[in-house]
């Protein structure tokens, strides 16, 4: 057993008035490992740094403040999949989505936590939370099991911004809806690993609050299309993209340019998977084993990006709302991507281009309003919906109810003879009926 005290190196973040302000911490770590080289990597605030804490190891987090919740920051290569997290005398399970960025709500504030990990685990930062608003920096990501309102499939991290965010700002951030990514290539593998961390804060900065799908293509600059397609294999990619496009059930799908943006060969890869999948995805015999598993679903809706470019038949979003300062800003707060400065600064491409997609295919006809749910019907409208037709039948059934609460309560008073010499003499009954059926039961009745 040995004990590493965090130092209070790290500096609290300044909150607002109503905002949960950071807890200053003090730790112990218990196993056997060896002392910690440097234990301050846990706030540096430097993903590409972390602690690394080995299998049964118990995490103690003290502090002189009350926490109520935690945000983790861990590291791609050792996510520990389910932990455990003790707080007072009440334990829960963590991890079970195996995110990459947690936040954990302690079920009861604490001034002390354990943390128990069953696999290897590696810690880039650690934050804590006092009581208040929790900071919107925070990600606190949701699983979307089935049924997104707009499924789009992205070739790596940072094409979430360049080609679009004006579709996740807009749909996701603007309009609440279910906007589920899903990533072709991954990173863990690769030497930019900071990139995993950098799509997240992106997306959420966006207003996507659905974490993505990865998938398990180890990304590689690739120039040539036939390249790509022999490296990812591209029966695997069409798998992947059918796969989601089933499980998610989209109205709406998007996709990538299919001449890669600038020729970029994993681009038209996807794109043409994309294309080839929603044209076959309604056959059961088509990538057979995901219809097994999911079914077989028809988009009604599929965009590309800049397909159709700049045609008057194109969805072309007004970038002028706050949308392309905020790509800016959200593009700004990366690390990486030098390259694709170079490309921006070189005006090859530019943030204007996230304004255009073509409608590739359609079940429901053309486009006249310029918007993607043209014509569709959303799960998050449908929900809407149910929610308020849920909200009229309880309201029915109360009035049935008191409906008939009222009813007892005329014939009562009629066989008593009140309603025609006692206190209700002299009353208009239509004007007793009226407040009954404007919810005034309590008074009619006492």
């Amino acid at each position: 057993m040995f004990a590493a005290a965090l130092t209070a190196a790290w500096k609290p973040v300044s909150a607002g008035a109503a905002e949960a302000p950071s807890v200053a911490l003090h730790a112990e770590v218990r196993g056997n490992s060896g002392k910690i080289a440097d234990d301050s990597i846990m706030w540096d605030g430097n993903v590409e740094t972390a602690v690394v804490l080995e299998e049964g190891e118990k995490l103690v987090i003290s502090s002189g403040s009350t926490i109520k919740a935690l945000y983790i920051i861990w590291d791609s290569e050792f996510v520990p999949g389910e932990w455990e997290l003790q707080s007072g005398n009440t334990y829960i399970t963590c991890g079970k989505n195996g995110y990459l960025h947690e936040f954990v709500s302690l079920p009861e504030t604490t001034g002390e936590c354990v943390l128990t990990f069953n696999n290897r685990a590696g810690i880039c930062e650690l934050y804590a939370y006092g009581v208040g608003e929790i900071p919107k920096r925070v990600q606190q990501w949701e699983t979307l099991p089935v049924n997104a309102d707009i499924l789009i499939f992205v070739p790596h991290a940072g094409d979430e911004i360049i080609d679009f965010g004006a579709v996740e700002a807009i749909y996701a951030g603007q309009n609440g809806l279910r906007v589920q990514v899903a990533y072709m290539c991954e990173y863990t593998t690769t030497e930019e690993k900071i990139k995993e961390h950098e799509m997240l804060d992106s997306l959420w900065q966006l207003g996507v609050k659905y974490y993505p799908v990865n998938g398990n293509f180890r990304n590689k600059m690739i120039n040539k299309s036939a390249i790509a397609d022999k490296f990812y294999g591209y029966s695997n990619v069409l798998s992947f993209v059918t796969e989601n496009i089933r499980k998610f059930r989209p109205p709406v799908v998007v996709g990538p340019d299919l001449s890669g943006e600038y020729g970029n060969g994993t681009h038209i890869t996807l794109a043409n998977a994309v294309a080839d999948a929603v044209e076959n995805s309604a056959d059961a015999l088509y990538c057979a084993e995901s219809s097994g598993k999911y079914g077989v679903w028809d988009v009604p809706k599929t965009y590309l990006h800049k397909y159709r470019y700049k045609d008057p038949r194109s969805v072309i979003f007004d970038l002028n709302d706050g949308i392309k300062d905020l790509l800016e800003t959200t593009y700004n707060n990366r690390h990486t991507d030098t390259w694709c400065g170079t490309h921006f600064s070189g005006a090859k491409f530019k943030f204007d281009d996230a304004a255009y997609f073509g409608l590739f295919r359609s079940t429901v006809g053309e486009d006249t309003m310029n918007d993607m749910t043209e014509n569709v019907q959303t799960y998050t409208e449908l929900a809407q919906i149910a929610e308020q037709e849920e909200a009229e039948r309880v309201r029915r059934e109360e009035y049935r109810k008191n409906l008939a609460l009222f009813d007892a309560k005329l014939k009562k008073t009629a066989v008593n003879g009140r309603l025609i010499f006692g206190r209700h003499l002299g009353k208009d009954v239509k004007t007793l009926f009226g407040k009954a059926a404007d919810g005034e039961w309590e008074k009619f009745l006492q």
